[in-house]
Parts: structure tokens; sequence; C-alpha cells
């Protein structure tokens, strides 16, 4: 529990919190992304440890994004990816973990790298006007 507190939220918090001080101090307005999971944002059994950090990590970068809106215009936002077909995901896609998404309908396919960049990418644009926001990436699976 203490490991996945550390990966999963400390770290990733504690390098935005600095991140947004040096941009304040240089005075640098621009974005701060963090990666979350579908877990942080449904019920799924068995995620209690991993999906209760991550979704402590999204609380936390909405107060930060609070903390940094206004003149500093430094915009916070999450991405929340549902079931990609990339990184600690492809095992479980491999064994046949989440096949029964597809067969019910749930979700048309998994998820890839590529449609986690775009929503990645939509944040960080200079002219964003959007923050403090979690964006599922999940073709629905979280509904």
């Amino acid at each position: 529990m203490r490991r996945s507190h550390d990966v999963n939220y400390l770290g990733p918090i504690l390098l935005a919190r600095e991140g947004a001080q040096r941009m304040r101090e240089a005075s640098i307005s621009g974005a701060i992304v963090l990666i979350s999971t579908m877990q942080a944002n449904a019920l799924f059994p068995g995620s209690t440890i991993y999906a209760s950090q991550k979704a402590a990590l999204q609380h936390a970068a909405l107060i930060l994004a609070k903390e940094c809106r206004g003149p500093a215009n430094i915009r916070v936002n999450v991405v929340s990816p549902g079931i990609t077909a990339a990184g600690m995901a492809e095992a479980s896609i491999a064994s046949g973990k989440y096949d029964r998404y597809l067969h019910d309908g749930t979700i048309p396919r998994f998820g890839r790298a590529a449609d986690l960049a775009r929503a990645v990418r939509f944040f960080l644009q200079p002219d964003n006007y959007v923050t403090g926001q979690v964006l599922c990436v999940d073709g629905g699976i979280t509904l």
C-alpha cells in the first residue's frame, strides 16, 4: 500500500506542485497533465489500493488547478485512461481478462496509446482554456 501511495499519488503530485511553483517563479504560463485511471472514476472490485491512490491524485490535481488558475495561467488537468493496449494492461489484455467488455458491447475496442496522446496534446495546447478537469479516455467503460 505504501509503495502504491508513493508511485501513484505522492510522486506525481509532488512533481506537479514543484513544476507549478517553478513556473510561477519564472512567470511562465503553461499546462500540467497528470495520468490517472478508469479505476478512480468507477468501482472495479479488487482495485482498492491502486484506485484510491489515483482518486486521491485526481482530487489533488483539482486543488492544484484551483491554486494555479487566474493570473499565473497554469492549467492542471488529468487524463484518466481505460483499458489501453499499452503498458501495464498489455499482459491482462493478452490473457483475455478484459474480453468480456468487448463481447458484451461495453466498449468497441481497447484503447491505444494514440488515444491518450491526443487527450494529453489537447490539454497541452498553448491556447487551451481548460483547467481543473478529468478527461476519461475509456471508450465508455466507466459510464
